[in-house]
């Protein structure tokens, strides 16, 4: 195993009582605390931007809330990646994924919007995902108001965020209303539903995600409801035609890789250009953890593809 990953693993560990409680022990009120807290270390240093600015937009339940990064040099007007932060769809915000925004916006000359979508269980599937699809509708309609070019847009997240990212645009297509984005930036994302092969491999090993997590994030997002093949809650359901240019990013100690290997194959076979980045001895979560090269490595191909697709 790489050396930065077990040095890593170690240090979590050390950091952790052998008494503190379990993110699946917790209030969801309790957990985006943690992780908060846990994210907090990781979004210092980093490349710097011109601006941050903190906007709301029109949805179906009210204003959403979401931080605008512009980057430094950046023209009046350029493309504009949408990106939807990680979190199991019950903690994360713009806070947690702050220094991965920043990387985003600096690598690519993009601006970037990073929604604050409604968290379940206070807002349940799909409330989350009709906040995405609003802010999706209203940058393609008001984005010069920000200086984004409407129509070079990207969408990207990541894990929870992937998978929405993934169902915004198969919501929008299906609706025939909408912008259309220039392609899909998806970081170890959920796609399909049940167990698959890497979720059978490490769903017990508990690195940083485990099945254990993965369910208490699942019954929450679901309002314990049983939806078996929803397109919008797994994606790899749906037909893919249509879908944009496509990156996917996983580690290979990841219960999410065959996620990402299975959507890949998926994308590939309804003729979409997919681009399938797996990184060894990445674990879930590892593109935020500045501190590993891999992570650096995965930004800056994440950052070359949504350039070259504008």
């Amino acid at each position: 195993m790489n050396q930065q990953i077990v040095s890593l693993i170690q240090m979590l560990k050390a950091a952790t009582p052998p008494d503190a409680p379990r993110l699946w022990q917790l209030s969801p009120t309790a957990a985006r605390e943690q992780s908060t807290r846990f994210f907090a270390p990781l979004n210092t240093g980093g490349p710097t931007v011109a601006e941050t600015r903190e906007i709301t937009i029109p949805g179906r339940l009210g204003e959403i809330p979401a931080r605008l990064y512009v980057p430094h040099g950046a023209a009046l007007t350029t493309p504009g990646l949408l990106y939807l932060h990680g979190g199991g769809f019950v903690i994360g915000s713009p806070a947690t994924h702050d220094r991965l925004t920043r990387e985003l916006a600096a690598g690519t000359g993009m601006r970037v919007l990073s929604l604050d979508y409604g968290l379940a269980p206070e807002h349940p599937f799909p409330e989350g995902l009709d906040d995405c699809v609003a802010a999706a509708r209203w940058l393609g309609e008001n984005g010069r108001r920000l200086g984004v070019d409407p129509r070079q847009l990207v969408i990207g997240g990541d894990s929870a965020g992937a998978n929405l990212s993934a169902a915004t645009v198969l919501r929008l297509r299906d609706a025939g209303h909408g912008p259309g984005f220039r392609a899909a930036l998806l970081i170890y994302g959920r796609f399909a539903e049940g167990d698959t092969p890497s979720l059978t491999a490490w769903g017990d090993r508990d690195l940083v995600l485990s099945r254990t997590v993965m369910d208490w994030f699942h019954d929450h997002y679901t309002g314990g409801r049983t939806l078996t093949g929803d397109p919008y809650l797994a994606p790899l359901n749906a037909d893919l035609t249509g879908f944009p240019p496509t990156m996917l990013i996983c580690g290979t100690l990841d219960p999410l890789l065959s996620d990402s290997e299975l959507f890949a194959a998926a994308l590939e076979k309804a003729g979409v250009p997919v681009e399938l980045s797996i990184v060894e001895d990445g674990i879930h979560a590892f593109v935020q953890m500045p501190m590993l090269d891999m992570a650096g490595e995965a930004i800056r191909k994440l950052c070359a593809f949504a350039k070259r697709a504008c």
